[in-house]
């Protein structure tokens, strides 16, 4: 029996859910410098990743704005960067720009693909897929633990066959892009492209617990996320938000206050099966986002639920 979209969603919250991530690209780093060079370009911090982890973090403009999240995996001879496809020529050019003395090389690497293996028996299902080992890294997308595999584009269904019978062992199995959708604005996890671009500071999209350190030393953009963080104040703020009628608001609406003024944006919708209603991301005004403050988008009633992000 197939297994319905709110069940789906729920192996990623209690067992492990496998999908391919059809939407990321891999950048390959390599050279002496490309550790230091790199932990300079990003707002996390690399120094200390281990070779079975990944670190989350984001390249941001000079402005302090998000060019795209990624995360940096290291593989031996080289650092890997895995990041949205759509945002590969921007951070390529931006980091191109910044190689200046240092023994650093960068080239996109086509015919790597990645397996996600997410929720809290991820590590589990990666053991029951037996042999050969597979290339594992930790990388958890929603808050429940997990790992991303990264394999050849000849091995992907034989790695993917592989993960989905241990996922099953494990009381999982294979999600769908629609149930991770509904888990992910479930968790209030926001996804670039959909709920942050190169319009938003890391801040205002709730990435600053995920992907922001403050103690690493200077990178691209730091002066400005540093400045906002120690003296500056945010207008908007991206909340989790649910339907209160039955109504769902549509992607990109407007959202309103009781007065008719417009405090955001709708950026990510979900029917949650479970609910009997909409769940949302959007953004609105720092003075709107306490818990239980009505909103409307459309002719939806909405009320937010807390905070976005981590």
């Amino acid at each position: 029996m197939t297994a319905t979209l709110a069940d789906q969603a729920a192996t990623l919250m209690t067992s492990a859910g496998v999908r391919v991530r059809d939407d990321l690209a891999l950048v390959r780093v390599t050279g002496e410098d490309r550790r230091s060079w790199l932990n300079g370009q990003i707002t996390n911090d690399i120094r200390e990743l281990k070779p079975a982890d990944s670190v989350y973090a984001l390249a941001v403009n000079v402005r302090g704005k998000v060019l795209a999240d990624l995360r940096v995996i290291d593989r031996g001879e080289h650092l890997a960067v895995l990041l949205p496809g759509s945002a590969v020529a921007a951070v390529l050019q931006s980091f191109e720009q910044q190689i200046i003395m240092e023994d650093v090389e960068l080239a996109a690497e086509p015919g790597l693909r990645v397996v996600s293996v997410q929720g809290p028996r991820a590590g589990e299902a990666v053991e029951a897929a037996g042999q050969p080992p597979l290339e594992v890294y930790g990388a958890d997308e929603i808050g429940h633990g997990g790992r991303w595999i990264v394999v050849d584009e000849a091995a992907l269904q034989d790695a993917l066959g592989r993960l989905t019978a241990g996922a099953e062992r494990a009381g999982g199995g294979s999600v769908s892009e629609e149930a991770f959708e509904l888990a992910r604005v479930r968790a209030g996890r926001p996804r670039f492209g959909r709920d942050f671009w190169d319009a938003h500071y890391p801040q205002e999209a709730g990435l600053k617990e995920l992907a922001v350190s403050f103690n690493k030393g200077c990178y691209l953009g730091q002066e400005v996320v540093c400045t906002l963080e120690n003296r500056g104040r945010l207008t908007r703020q991206l909340v989790r938000l649910r339907s209160i009628d039955g109504e769902a608001p549509s992607p990109g609406s407007d959202l309103r206050d009781g007065e008719g003024g417009n405090p955001g944006q709708i950026t990510s919708v979900v029917a949650d099966p479970d609910l009997g209603g909409a769940l949302a991301l959007g953004y609105a005004r720092r003075t709107q986002t306490a818990v239980g403050t009505e909103l409307h988008a459309g002719e939806a009633r909405l009320q937010v639920l807390g905070l976005a992000g981590g």
